[in-house]
């Protein structure tokens, strides 16, 4: 499914993936938009997927592994880029500051909790071009630590379907050290819906699916380990789902 948000770049990705023998389904994800050989800019862009047969849990991320359950990695020529365990990541980030004009490979695997490999798992991999002086780059901003939500908007309606954008200062994400000590500088942002954990994020965006009516959403910033930076700024909107 196609997604529009207001700025960047989607890259929807979703999967189903059958056996030679079609008597068993495995874990899948596939790139399905942009489409292979596509020209993109703007200022980030977004890596949004679906997956079958798997299940995306943000807070085991770092534990140890578990059958059918984990998180998925995106690469950029080769390259870690990210990973997440909701469907979005966006490109650049901290692990991948800089996109810059020309080709490039995206490719996305599905990883056990642990970071390892999900054995069966076919990978999915698409070429496209950044255009000249399109050059992407990311820095999060200098200060204190703390997070503000740039997208919803305070008070709006929104659809079932959300794409939440943050704004981060003082901290510099770090996916494969999701689940290890607390390092000073360094962690993720939580999104929260109604007080109960929604995503886990290293890069700008993470989704959720919403319910009609009121909700709460907050975003804070969390060590490796998963305890709360403290001092740290939080932030929160409320949203409404018709």
């Amino acid at each position: 499914m196609l997604r529009t948000v207001t700025s960047g770049i989607i890259l929807v990705l979703a999967a189903a993936l059958i056996s030679p023998a079609g008597a068993q389904t495995v874990p899948a994800i596939q790139i399905v938009s942009p489409r292979n050989g596509s020209t993109v800019s703007g200022m980030q862009m977004v890596v949004e997927v679906r997956v079958q047969n798997f299940v995306l849990n943000p807070s085991a991320i770092g534990k140890a592994a578990k059958p059918g359950e984990g998180h998925w990695q995106v690469y950029v020529d080769g390259k870690p880029a990210g990973l997440s365990a909701d469907e979005v990541v966006s490109i650049p980030n901290d692990a991948y500051p800089a996109l810059a004009a020309g080709k490039h490979a995206i490719k996305v695997e599905l990883r056990n909790n642990d970071h390892t490999p999900v054995v069966g798992a076919e990978s999915s991999e698409i070429t496209l071009t950044i255009p000249s002086k399109s050059a992407m780059h990311y820095a999060p901003a200098a200060g204190k630590p703390g997070v503000k939500i740039l997208v919803p908007h305070n008070n709006t309606a929104v659809s079932a379907y959300l794409i939440v954008w943050v704004k981060l200062r003082g901290l510099k994400e770090a996916p494969q050290a999701i689940g290890t000590a607390a390092k000073a500088g360094e962690g993720n942002w939580r999104l929260y819906v109604d007080g109960k954990l929604a995503g886990v994020s290293t890069s700008s965006v993470a989704d959720v699916q919403l319910t009609r009516g009121k909700h709460i959403l907050k975003a804070t910033l969390h060590n490796n380990d998963s305890t709360p930076i403290t001092p740290a700024s939080s932030d929160q909107v409320t949203v409404m789902v018709h």
